[in-house]
């Protein structure tokens, strides 16, 4: 239950077999690879290590997989892939076919392809309403698409993602309370990091908000157990012998902890502004990396299983 300081990966790879990547502060900023993260995953892959990104993107992990190449590395690099999108589009088609979603999601761009989850889902209808819909669907934080004129798709901006206003949004989830529709979260990540320094609020803060109204929220992703399991699935490994790389305190270590899998905390992510360091760039040490020569960047903390209490108490 020792809690170590890493500046690089080079003392602790030929402890696992199996490696889980989360990707956002980790592998990538969403528009470019961080510093030396590409040349790491290249070494544990010549080691023979087996890798597998365990990410709570709200993407299906077909769409992962495809957007891997612009970050400098090939779809093969990695042995598996689960995310919280593929897992909340599964349950959509098993539980909620033919019926309709009020759908709360982000804007259509090179990096999100919404419609593409939509028909991953199955057969859904989008509600034009909260009285239109049996369930929400929250896809993403930016805006809500809704059934307009003559089957049109209109996008209303939610006004939350970069205000954390929840002006529109409340309005939403107290006329979905009043149906008790139940809510299925794809993200439920809180904040994000964004390129230029910019923070941005995520899908889980909406489910949060919603279950503290009452509301029945069924979440996907991190820190559930069950997904750290199927990553050791597609791997082939024992959980003594994996361990899970994430720069999220309540979502990577404690899911890992859960699991009863070591973890390896990256200081450079998510909680850096609060650790008193700035948020790994592209060009600059702090996320993850292979070279003992980055003396400089206290980039990662190796927390073992049970630390979690300790450092939380």
């Amino acid at each position: 239950d020792e809690m170590r300081n890493h500046t690089s990966f080079s003392p602790i790879l030929s402890l696992y077999k199996g490696i889980l990547l989360d990707q956002y502060g980790v592998i990538h900023n969403g528009s470019e690879a961080l510093f030396r993260a590409v040349e790491c995953i290249d070494e544990m892959r010549s080691q023979g290590k087996r890798m597998c990104i365990l990410s709570n993107t709200s993407s299906p992990a077909k769409a992962a997989l495809q957007r891997l190449p612009k970050y400098g590395l090939a779809e093969d690099t990695f042995n598996g892939i689960v995310t919280s999108g593929e897992e909340a589009a599964k349950y959509v088609r098993e539980h909620h076919q033919n019926s309709k979603a009020l759908w709360l999601t982000w804007r259509t761009s090179d990096k999100q392809q919404p419609a593409k989850f939509m028909d991953h889902c199955g057969k859904i209808e989008v509600a034009s309403s909260v009285d239109d819909a049996d369930f929400i669907l929250l896809h993403g934080s930016e805006c809500w698409r809704k059934c307009g004129a003559a089957g049109q798709v209109d996008e209303v901006d939610l006004n939350f993602m970069y205000s954390e206003d929840y002006s529109i949004v409340d309005e939403l989830l107290k006329e979905s309370i009043s149906k008790s529709l139940p809510l299925i979260c794809a993200n439920p990540d809180l904040i994000v990091n964004l390129p230029g320094g910019i923070e941005a609020n995520m899908p889980g803060k909406i489910a949060s908000r919603y279950e503290r109204m009452g509301g029945r929220v069924t979440q996907f992703g991190k820190p559930h157990p069950s997904h750290f399991l199927a990553c050791l699935d597609e791997l082939g490994v024992d959980p003594d012998a994996c361990v899970h790389v994430g720069d999220s305190i309540e979502h990577d270590v404690a899911g890992a902890n859960a699991a009863n899998i070591d973890s390896v905390f990256v200081l450079g992510g998510i909680h850096a502004r609060e650790l008193g360091l700035e948020p790994t760039r592209p060009d600059a040490p702090g996320g993850i990396s292979s070279d003992d020569e980055d003396k400089d960047s206290e980039s990662q903390t190796a927390i073992s299983k049970g630390e979690l209490e300790n450092r939380l108490s």
